[in-house]
């Protein structure tokens, strides 16, 4: 039986700053809920990889460094020609300006279970618009799902 180590996220994305630096690719689970809808904690995995912020545009999700060190991965919101801002899809709060040598890595792949999905699948960056458009709305949406699951869940267990 393997034992499991945890390690701390800013050793981690340290280290897979370092694999994209040198042209690798560096695949790791999701932890935490601020880009739930699209992202789940705990069930899916990301797939970070090199790229440049000419490359990214609006909807990516994008890994990027803090000037505090802290490393955060979000949507990208707004792209302007020398920056950039980035917002969580469980999120309405928007972070930026971000500048070019904040980006560490692109996610260009999606995990979940075993099943791959591509970043740039037409239905996905088409759900990702409308959620973007959506983001003023978001508690609202959050909610009225909760609510709804929880009259739902009431139901079943009758």
């Amino acid at each position: 039986m393997h034992e499991v180590k945890r390690v701390s996220a800013a050793g981690l994305f340290s280290f897979v700053s370092e694999l994209i630096k040198q042209g690798q690719t560096a695949k790791i689970p999701v932890s935490g809920n601020s880009m739930y809808p699209f992202l789940r904690d705990g069930i899916d995995s990301v797939e970070f990889t090199k790229g440049s912020f000419d490359q990214i545009k609006k909807g990516d999700i994008v890994l990027i460094q803090r000037t505090n060190g802290y490393y955060v991965m979000h949507r990208v919101f707004r792209k302007y020609k020398d920056c950039f801002y980035m917002v969580g899809d469980a999120q309405q709060w928007i972070e930026g300006p971000l500048f070019p040598e904040q980006l560490v890595a692109i996610v260009n792949t999606i995990w979940r279970k075993e099943k791959r999905i591509l970043c740039s699948n037409t239905w996905l960056r088409i759900l990702t618009k409308i959620w973007l458009i959506l983001r003023p709305f978001r508690y609202f949406i959050f909610k009225v799902y909760r609510k709804v699951r929880k009259i739902f869940s009431f139901h079943s267990k009758e």
